[in-house]
């Protein structure tokens, strides 16, 4: 851990007889003797042993697993991967299928994550995007990390187990979760290539812990993404996200009664408790509404502003470049499908969005209209 270089050298490795040649040669250079197993790739379920301290910043975390000692943070080694793909999670797979992470593992009990962490090593925090689902958040990720020297994290997966490890266990109520969160945040945004702000594109269902990362974070501006309710329910009956299914979020969270007419209301029930908390939480300062119909340009006309941000010309230049591709994969050009969306919708997706979203999303879409009237005019 305290060789940078070594780790540099071997943990960039992207194949395995490569990565053996240059760990046996370096065991060799001091004066080591290392027998092929003990670099034998090995399970990330594996029992692991925890460490107090933090592991060098170049090392970021990708699990909260259980143990016999409790919650462990599980680390890997990033190197200066600067986390471009469309969702974390994606980082994270590529970091695990290199050899040096399938060798060397490094975990870290919860309260000593809590306690040691070195929080000024954290790239600032600058913003928080909330959203609906499926209404353009990982557009405004990538047009976000589109900046220079802008690390944006688009649904990272420990802060998401560490809002849900709060949430759950009474010994970190109140001001020890807030810790947790603060913790994980310096975690997940520490400086490996030269960053100067951090943006956080948080899952779905967090708005609904709006209170808890609020919290944590009271300073930090946020918006919330919204979108037709049509549209976003055709995209969720054509494949489901997991913050759909009830069993997969917190207990109690939703608070959805057994009277439903189908997966579609299923659906346009959460997303109405996702609006009733966006609408809630506004009452808190530093919050802003975006609606889906206003992107690309509300992100330079609107969300840059309210997150601190002075672009120059080069810099709307690259989000605009940024725009124009896919969010979800980012080779491909962006193809606008509202209308298509539109064509496909049942008379169940109809149905279910005007019972459960029509009062909700006007609501919003007024909000919207008066935030965006009171920007000043360019």
């Amino acid at each position: 851990m305290a060789d940078s270089g070594l780790q540099r050298q071997l943990g960039t490795c992207e194949r395995h007889e490569i990565f053996l040649a240059r760990a046996t040669a370096a065991a060799g250079q001091l004066g080591l003797s290392v027998p092929p197993d003990a670099l034998a790739p090995r399970s990330r379920a594996a029992p692991v042993t925890p460490t107090p301290a933090w592991p060098p910043p170049d090392w970021l975390p990708v699990r909260i697993i259980e143990s016999d000692d409790g919650p462990l943070i599980d680390w890997a080694y990033f190197g200066d991967d600067p986390l471009k793909d469309s969702f974390f999670e994606d980082s994270v797979q590529r970091a695990l299928a290199r050899p040096f992470n399938r060798v060397f593992r490094h975990a870290t009990r919860l309260d000593d994550f809590i306690d040691n962490a070195p929080r000024e090593e954290a790239i600032p925090l600058r913003g928080l995007v909330f959203h609906m689902s499926r209404c353009g958040s990982t557009l405004v990720a990538q047009m976000l990390g589109a900046l220079p020297a802008t690390l944006s994290l688009s649904e990272p997966g420990p802060f998401d187990a560490a809002v849900r490890l709060a949430l759950a266990r009474a010994d970190l109520g109140s001001e020890r979760g807030t810790a947790l969160l603060r913790a994980m945040l310096s975690a997940l945004a520490r400086a490996r290539n030269g960053e100067r702000q951090c943006f956080i594109k948080l899952d779905s269902w967090h708005i609904l812990a709006f209170p808890l990362i609020h919290a944590a974070m009271p300073r930090v501006p946020w918006v919330y993404l919204f979108r037709e309710p049509a549209e976003v329910l055709v995209s969720q009956m054509r494949m489901r996200g997991y913050q759909t299914v009830p069993s997969l979020v917190p207990s109690g969270l939703y608070g959805i009664g057994e009277d439903l007419a189908g997966p579609e209301d299923l659906c346009a029930r959460i997303f109405a408790r996702h609006h009733e908390a966006a609408i809630h939480a506004l009452a808190k300062p530093h919050g802003m509404v975006i609606d889906y119909d206003d992107l690309p340009d509300a992100l330079t006309d609107r969300i840059a502003p309210h997150f601190g941000l002075s672009l120059t010309r080069a810099e709307r230049a690259a989000v605009e470049h940024a725009s124009r591709r896919n969010a979800k994969a980012p080779a491909d050009l962006f193809t606008p499908d509202g209308e298509q969306k539109q064509n496909r919708a049942s008379v169940a997706v109809l149905e279910a969005a005007r019972r459960n979203l029509h009062g909700l999303h006007a609501e919003l879409k007024e909000i919207s209209r008066c935030c965006a009237q009171a920007l000043p005019t360019k």
